[in-house]
């Protein structure tokens, strides 16, 4: 038998090397589940689209026997999941792919790609109904006046070239703030089990997403046909704003399904904190604590993850918050120049401490779609003024002083008149008597 130590140090070599030349930043291994491995020709320019981009992949089905064949000793062995089996009803209680083992898979900050056709088994309803998303009713589907294959331009996330072709199911988010849609119909798309005349204002949600608290990604949409080659550079008919006629258009599958992977496995939307620290007005190094009413600076440096490489981040909405069970201070980081040879974006912020002493956190939580989730926090105490750091006279106390100041002026008052006036009136009355003597 082998040694389990040995073993355990072969597969976190393995982890390692894999992710030497991974395009995302969560590594390069892709496990793809599919209801027959012959279906996998249908998806050829999807799977030459990932290995271009450097993705080792394997596919596999629910007859797959071993059971550690998404997980091994604790560690997973993939980075990335796609579900293109919609029709394998046992799937869902595999012993390696089944639902439990996907939601662990995702907590641990694994990606997810779901796809289904017209009628997703009760399993992949499941697995999306772990992530706040629900597939429409069986036996519907989306209809633009009699046509099952539709095209749209709404594509929240993307800017794209001409409409994306899709032909399937409708899908509902739920009120989750960590959901994110990323296509949805035209104006006139239905979702319904049969063509009607009545046409929604509404959209209908087509491709939808979780990015959960850890920044691992779960994408869910409606259509396997949206990533086949039947619909890849296909063209089609489509009105001109008009409507008086049509143009012949090209799709643009393959672009959004190239970005929609990107993003789903993180080559894409990625941030990361590289410092941040605080310290006070005109000084460099960080306090081990600050007093009420100082001056202090805040320094954040982030960088994105785009086109394969660390780069600066830009935005004007990060903000700041000094807590102490509640925000006692909330303030907007403002971004300052660097040197071109910095990878990162660097944010500051100067902020005059609240007048209140104890422990307080100073808190940064950003969190916007399409960007993987921000987060730093440092705990600081900041105490009150010692007795010999007061000033001298302080201007809350001048009522009183003007009070003690007035009893004095009013006690010499008094006493001058009073010395002034001592032994008058004896002198008075002797005065008298001995004018009546």
């Amino acid at each position: 038998m082998k040694n389990p130590v040995v073993l355990w140090a072969l597969v976190i070599l393995a982890a390692v090397l894999s992710t030497v030349n991974a395009k995302s930043v969560s590594g390069n291994r892709v496990l793809v589940l599919l209801d027959s491995i012959a279906n996998k020709d249908t998806y050829s320019h999807l799977w030459q689209s990932l290995q271009d981009r450097e993705y080792k992949i394997t596919f596999a089905t629910e007859e797959e026997q071993d059971a550690s064949a998404l997980q091994r000793y604790g560690e997973f062995l993939y980075d990335h999941v796609i579900h293109f089996a919609p029709e394998s009803k046992e799937l869902s209680k595999h012993k390696a792919f089944g639902n439990v083992e996907l939601v662990k898979f995702v907590r641990n900050g694994g990606n997810l790609l779901v796809a289904t056709g017209e009628n997703p088994s009760n399993g992949v309803r499941e697995l999306a109904g772990e992530f706040d998303i629900e597939f429409d009713a069986a036996g519907t589907r989306v209809y633009n006046g009699d046509e099952t294959t539709i095209y749209t331009s709404q594509a929240p996330m993307q800017s794209l070239e001409s409409p994306v072709l899709y032909s399937g199911i409708a899908l509902y988010t739920g009120k989750s703030p960590l959901l994110n849609r990323l296509l949805l119909s035209e104006p006139g798309v239905i979702s319904a089990d049969k063509p009607e005349n009545d046409q929604s204002s509404e959209p209908v949600e087509l491709v939808a997403a979780m990015q959960t608290r850890n920044s691992a990604r779960a994408t869910f949409a409606g259509s396997l046909a949206l990533f086949s080659d039947d619909l890849v550079d296909a063209s089609f008919e489509e009105k001109r704003p008009n409507g008086s006629a049509t143009r012949k258009r090209t799709s643009s599958n393959a672009a959004f399904v190239e970005d929609l992977t990107k993003w789903t496995f993180q080559e894409k939307g990625v941030l990361k904190i590289l410092s941040h620290r605080h310290h006070k007005v005109n000084e460099t190094e960080q306090p081990k604590h600050y007093r009420i009413k100082d001056d202090m600076v805040y320094i954040l440096e982030v960088s994105e993850y785009k086109d394969d490489k660390w780069v600066p981040f830009e935005a004007d909405d990060i903000q700041l918050e000094i807590i102490m069970l509640d925000p006692y201070i909330r303030t907007t980081l403002k971004q300052v120049p660097v040197s071109p040879e910095h990878h990162y974006g660097r944010f500051t912020a100067h902020v005059k401490l609240p007048d209140v002493y104890g422990v307080f956190t100073f808190k940064v939580n950003y969190k916007r779609a399409g960007l993987t989730y921000l987060l730093a926090e440092d705990v600081v105490a900041i105490r009150p003024f010692r007795h010999n750091e007061y000033p001298r006279y302080l201007s809350a106390a001048y009522p009183y002083y003007a009070s003690v100041g007035s009893m004095i002026v009013g006690f010499l008052v008094f006493s001058a008149v009073w010395l002034s006036t001592w032994g008058s009136r004896n002198q008075q009355a002797k005065q008298q008597k001995q004018k009546a003597q």
